[in-house]
């Protein structure tokens, strides 16, 4: 099987943790961030990530990605049921991590945006949509003292609710990403219930977090 992803970006994140939760081997390929080609060659359009499964067939979509190898391979590892109040501080806290994450993965070393025409390509599609990049960075205090704020009440969350050493929810599968994608910004205070299970699943996944490039 082959993978192709961007490695900042948290769908394709969703899509190899599943592989490193299973232990499922699967060559992961790194596209640049201009190449509009090879994924509108596979699906009909410029999306990642994208899956070729063993058959040659290939998949978009990151969340049927994740199901389709936890439903192929093996047992389950997928059994415990979605968490409704994270999946609602998800949808607010998105509306943050966004903003301080996109600028600050442009400026970091990602094999996607090798050469330096991907990297302008990313900034000139993020940029319509969010708005100047320095722009964002000026507002960095503003929105980590915010996010801060919300990790904290993601923290009482993580205390109400039970855990089963190998067995995940989906509510997991989109939550490491964002917190992947919130470990590039520095100054963040990880509560530490938050912290050690962003650590272990960073682990279990085999996708590193990216606490040593924090910007």
């Amino acid at each position: 099987m082959k993978l192709y992803v961007y490695d900042h970006c948290p769908f394709c994140v969703r899509s190899r943790m599943i592989f490193g939760l299973k232990d499922v081997a699967c060559e992961i390929i790194t596209l640049p961030n201009n190449d509009e080609e090879t994924p509108t060659r596979l699906i009909g359009k410029k999306i990642l990530p994208v899956l070729v499964t063993e058959s040659n067939e290939a998949m978009g979509q990151s969340l049927d990605i994740v199901k389709y190898i936890d439903e192929t391979y093996g047992s389950s590892v997928l059994e415990m049921p979605d968490n409704p109040a994270i999946e609602t501080w998800m949808e607010e806290a998105t509306k943050l991590i966004y903003p301080l994450a996109i600028p600050r993965w442009a400026n970091s070393d990602f094999e996607e945006f090798q050469p330096d025409a991907a990297r302008q390509y990313f900034v000139n599609k993020k940029e319509a949509v969010f708005g100047p990049f320095p722009r964002l960075l000026e507002q960095t205090g503003i929105m980590v003292n915010e996010i801060n704020a919300q990790l904290e009440v993601l923290e009482l969350l993580f205390a109400h609710q039970e855990r089963e050493s190998g067995h995940f929810s989906l509510t997991d599968i989109r939550l490491f990403p964002l917190l992947r994608s919130l470990s590039i910004v520095k100054g963040i205070h990880w509560p530490p219930q938050i912290d050690a299970w962003r650590r272990e699943m960073a682990l279990g996944s085999r996708v590193n977090l990216n606490d040593d490039i924090a910007m």
